[in-house]
């Protein structure tokens, strides 16, 4: 009879471990090696699959569609900015345009769109710097083509700080640190009634966050959101979509496609006469307690940008710049109608501006009319002061205000200050 021999735990360990190593020894040397190589040649063919198609796409892309680098890529001439929020990029250029245009972007060393000036100024040299944002900067136009550029000519020195986007918070900062180092005798403040009011309310967008004005009483002007924070991974990933703006149609085909779903144009409705319609309560019988806050913040800005400006020896001027609509609305006498009869006031941002503004002494150039009136005389021959989809100034808007501006500056000067402003005059 045979007795059963019970090995240690550890002795039967170390076998099983030895019987593995012997089993791991004796298969074929390359069939490790040879199943790693398929893997890897799968994942090759996998990876050149892929490039194939996206390449096949981007010529079918560019085959198919009007394809333009740059299309509604803004974001391409801007940059981070721990005041502002953001910036002009010095020294950027490139092409930009939409379905309705392409034009060429040129940003000089100093940040800004035109020509490059130095600091001092020349004895007897007029010089004028403009704040805005998107309209006065010149989106949709040739650099040579922006009311700034067209003034150039005959102030003879004009710097155009416009930035896409700015409020009239961010342009009061721009007007402290920058502008007023070029000792301009005249600051014109470009306001387009179409977003400003909000702008100010806004402390930016994920992609741009921004510095912001918050009205205490009695009336004064508090700062908050310095210095601006931004994500220096999510600035990376914007770097990688300036470049796909720039060499790929695919790119700009989704970028298209994307902006047409979230931003459709704001046209006048064509059944307006039977459905009085405006954008938001500023021109409603009764105006939003938001938007009389937005109106008050406004107004309280302008006159600080006025009373820095005098500060530093130069004439402050306002320009209203309207929406399309009001442009519409100024042609068409027919669609004012029902407005009218609604209560509606579809030029109460404008006069509402002038009146309080001129109170502190500060000039005033409303835009609406002499546009209203170009378009009327433009409309048979197909020019436009604005776009239709994009809703900003074309390059014949844009003359229309150069030669307006240049009418009003050559006036008389602006009467004295006036009592403070007290709420938003709504």
């Amino acid at each position: 009879m045979c007795r059963a021999t019970i090995l240690p735990k550890d002795t039967i360990r170390r076998a099983l471990s030895l019987h593995a190593l012997r089993q791991r020894l004796m298969q074929t040397p390359d069939s490790g090696t040879k199943a790693h190589a398929r893997r890897r040649g799968r994942l090759y063919l996998l990876l050149a699959g892929w490039l194939l198609g996206l390449g096949f796409a981007e010529v079918l892309a560019r085959e198919s569609f009007d394809w333009r680098p740059h299309i509604r890529n803004r974001i391409y001439f801007a940059e981070p900015d721990p005041l502002l929020g953001w910036r002009n990029r010095p020294n950027a250029s490139g092409p930009y345009g939409s379905e309705e245009f392409t034009t060429t972007v040129t940003i000089n060393a100093a940040g800004q769109r035109g020509p490059l000036y130095p600091f001092a100024r020349k004895p007897g040299t007029r010089r004028m710097a403009i704040l805005g944002d998107s309209q006065a900067w010149g989106d949709g136009v040739e650099d040579s083509e922006t009311f700034a550029a067209l003034l150039d000519h005959s102030m003879p020195e004009v710097l155009n700080f416009s930035c896409p986007g700015y409020g009239t918070d961010q342009e009061l900062l721009v007007l402290d640190q920058i502008a007023a180092r070029y000792r301009p005798d005249t600051v014109l403040v470009a306001l387009f009634v179409g977003n400003d009011f909000l702008d100010n309310m806004s402390a930016g967008s994920w992609q741009y966050p921004k510095p912001f004005f918050v009205l205490e009483p009695p009336d004064r002007l508090v700062l908050h959101g310095v210095p601006v924070e931004y994500s220096k991974s999510l600035h990376s990933a914007i770097e990688v979509y300036r470049g796909l703006m720039q060499h790929s149609a695919i790119a700009n085909v989704l970028a298209d496609t994307f902006h047409r779903t979230w931003n459709a144009p704001l046209l006048i409705r064509p059944a307006l006469a039977a459905e009085p319609w405006v954008p938001h309560s500023f021109y409603e019988r009764e105006v939003s307690a938001e938007d009389k806050a937005s109106f008050a913040l406004t107004i309280r800005l302008l006159v600080e940008i006025a009373r820095h400006s005098r500060a530093i020896g130069a004439r402050p001027v306002v320009l209203l710049i309207p929406e399309l609509w009001q442009v519409d609305l100024e042609r068409i006498p027919n669609a004012r109608r029902p407005l009218v009869e609604a209560g509606a006031r579809w030029r109460r941002p404008q006069q509402v501006l002038t009146a309080l503004l001129r109170m502190q002494g500060i000039q005033v150039i409303d835009a609406l009319p002499a546009l209203a009136r170009a378009q009327r005389a433009g409309f048979p021959a197909g020019r436009q002061v604005f776009y239709r989809g994009w809703r900003h100034l074309t390059s014949y808007g844009h003359a229309v205000v150069a030669r307006l501006v240049r009418a009003r500056l050559g006036g008389a000067a602006a009467s004295s200050p006036g009592p403070a402003v007290a709420g938003s005059g709504l």
